[in-house]
């Protein structure tokens, strides 16, 4: 796990479409992908081999090879996951 510069201090795979991210704030962040696999922009993500490759360059959570990268997230757009439920459950629903 290489340790970068930026929002993103270090970004690891686990299992169950998990991520566990270390941002640069010192702030550890475990973050379930799972609702989001059945969407348009992160459903690609269900092939746990490119789920595993989850790796920062700091500026954005990235998934797939250097050459073919896949998937980016941005900080905004991480942000955005973590505090949007874009999921269609809603609490008391």
């Amino acid at each position: 796990m290489k340790v970068q510069e930026g929002y993103f201090r270090s970004v690891k795979a686990l299992p169950g479409y998990r991520l566990e991210i270390e941002m640069a704030t010192d702030t550890r962040i475990e973050f379930d992908f799972t609702s989001r696999l059945g969407t348009m922009r992160f459903g690609v993500l269900k092939d746990e081999k490119l789920f595993a490759t989850a790796c920062t360059d700091g500026e954005f959570i990235l998934f797939g090879k250097e050459e073919s990268e896949e998937v980016s997230i941005s900080a905004t757009d991480f942000m955005d996951l973590l505090l949007v439920d874009r999921t269609g459950k809603f609490p008391g629903a």
